[in-house]
Order: C-alpha cells, then structure tokens, then sequence
C-alpha cells in the first residue's frame, strides 16, 4: 500500500508540473532554430520535436474581451504558440521571435540533437540569461546584454557578447573549432584535463588565468615577438626617431608625436593542451580570461 502510494504522489507530481507550464510542440528532429528572443534555457534531448514551454503566471490577470483573438504587434509577428512567440518555418529552418520585446517568463526549450543553434539579441533594455546545455550540434550566438551560460556542449560553436559574461563547462567529447569573444564581459571556461586542444587566448586590459593541471604548452615564440615595437602610421619617405619611456604596461615610444605601445601592453597567448587538437578561441578585450580544469 506505501509503494503504491508514493508511486500515486509521483504521477500527481508530474502532472502538477505539467498543468504549471504552458507548451508548443513542433515536430522537427533537423535543421537549425533561429532564436531572436530576449533569453532562453534550450536544452538537447533525444526527441523528434522542440518542444517550447513558458511557466504559468498565476497572478496573471485574464482579459475577457480578449477570448477568441490573438497578441499581434508593429513587429508584424503573431503569437501563434499561445506563449507570446512568433513560430514559423522556411525551409529547413525555424524560426523564433518574441512578438512584443518583453515576454513573462523564460521560454525553456527542449531540442532534439540534430538541430543547429543560433541565438541573436541585441536589445539592450529586454535581456535574459541564455543557457544553453547538453546540445551536440553547431551553436551560434551574438549578444549585446544577456549573460550566457553553456553547460556540456560538445560544439562547434561561435559565441560573441558585447557587454554580458560567458561561463562554460564542456563535455568530455568536444567538436571544434570554438570561438568565445566577451568585449567588456569575462570569459570563464572550463575543460577535461585530457582535452586535447590548440588555445588562443587574450585580452588586452584583463588577465588570463589557467589551471596549472592543464600544461599549457606555451609558443614562446609570439611572446617575444610582443617585445618588438611596430611603427603604425609612418609617414612616406620620411625619418623616424624613436624615443623610449617606461610605463606601467610596457614600453611607450614616441614616434613624431604619435605613441607606438610595444611590450606587455596586452596579453595575447597561443599554446597547445596535450599535444593539440580542437581549435578555442577565449578573448576578453576588457575583463579577464579564465581556463579552469572540469
């Protein structure tokens, strides 16, 4: 009778959480999901359809004079889903857009394997975090605001954020090649210690940090030719003087009133973890870079 009860409590409990969520199914197990939305939590699993959710707001007031019609906006997308997104298909691809700009709630997205990602959302007033995890396909995303988070991806994948941090954990399998550019946001990653990988990392008004148990074989070679200054801007046929001032970064020189930064007034670093393999990509121009072990 207890087992049977506790079995009863695990269906009520499912179907609770069910009734708590509001869904749209599309059935498609390939192609690539298009998302211009102000954040999400998609997550891949081995289905047949993306499967879009939005938690229920139960304080949410309904409007009776609204029964029977639709949300439309200037943007000329209509909700179609019942979760305040524009869902339409061209082709092979899908794509997502939140009719009006903010949505109440974040949307979670379940995808089956198969599906390429790409997430835009360049708003800097509607951003949410955008957590990607468990996808084994291409990702793609250009932000200007939202914090991302990528948890046990395998890859490729390009991901540019203008002001918002990047947080990653991957999978023990990585495909590569992988890009993660953070302007003013930092750039923290994490890897097996038996990734094998080609790592380009810098920043240029940050510091990069890395796990000792990773071994970074560094190329010394780009290391000092830091050290050498490069004349930019040098007028045609023309005598150049050289003078040279110590600074804090490195070394200032000036060259007919123009100042030419030589030194370690960036760090821009290029090595190889165990051996070499996939191609990563982490840069900061203005925060830190960090390389931790999994």
């Amino acid at each position: 009778m207890k087992k049977q009860f506790i079995v009863l409590l695990s269906v009520l409990s499912i179907a609770m959480s069910a009734s708590a969520q509001k869904q749209y199914k599309l059935s498609k197990s390939s192609g690539q999901l298009n998302l211009n939305i102000p954040g999400a939590i998609v997550e891949g699993y081995s289905g047949n359809e993306i499967i879009f959710s939005l938690p229920k707001n139960e304080n949410e007031i309904v409007d009776e004079r609204a029964k029977g019609l639709r949300v439309i906006s200037a943007s000329g997308f209509v909700d179609n889903t019942g979760l305040g997104l524009d869902v339409s298909e061209k082709g092979s691809e899908i794509n997502v857009n939140a009719v009006n700009k903010k949505i109440d709630g974040v949307v979670s997205i379940k995808v089956p394997q198969n599906i390429k990602i790409t997430f835009v959302n360049q708003s800097n007033i509607y951003q949410q975090e955008i957590i990607l995890k468990n996808l084994n396909n291409e990702i793609e995303i250009s932000t200007s605001y939202n914090k991302i988070k990528l948890e046990n991806n395998t890859g490729p994948m390009n991901i540019k954020s203008l002001y918002g941090t990047v947080d990653a954990t991957f999978a023990d399998v990585i495909k590569g090649p992988v890009s993660i550019v953070s302007v003013y946001g930092h750039v923290d990653v994490s890897l097996p210690a038996n990734v094998k990988a080609n790592v380009d990392l810098s920043t240029s008004f940050g510091k990069i940090y890395a796990a000792d148990e990773l071994k970074i074989a560094i190329d010394k070679q780009l290391a000092d030719d830091k050290n050498n200054v490069t004349v930019i801007g040098k007028p045609a046929n023309s005598q150049v003087t050289i003078t040279g001032v110590k600074s804090a970064t490195g070394t200032i020189n000036t060259v007919r009133g123009l100042a030419v930064y030589g030194g370690r007034s960036s760090e821009d670093i290029k090595g190889k973890i165990n051996g070499g393999g996939s191609d990563f990509i982490l840069k900061s121009n203005y925060q830190n870079v960090y390389l931790r072990v999994k």
